[in-house]
């Protein structure tokens, strides 16, 4: 019975870090990085793949500058 209980947690576990890891993995590829290994370390190493994530600078994709002509001078 423990060996049924001890299964059916870590199948939930696997299925919640695969969900985790697509979202950062996404996170990664809006933040201009493209490559399966983002996905895999938050798979495989979650702390250390999701760090990596966060602490990525974006690389500036889709980004628009706005210009207000309507704004005095300073």
């Amino acid at each position: 019975m423990m060996i049924l209980v001890h299964l059916l947690f870590l199948a939930g576990w696997l299925c919640v870090s695969w969900f985790a890891a697509g979202e950062f993995y996404k996170i990664a590829e809006d933040k201009g990085y493209h490559g399966k290994k983002y996905f895999w370390w938050c798979f495989l190493a979650p702390p250390v793949g999701h760090l990596m994530i966060v602490a990525m600078p974006d690389r500036g994709r889709d980004q628009q500058v706005v210009v207000n002509e309507d704004l005095p001078e300073l």
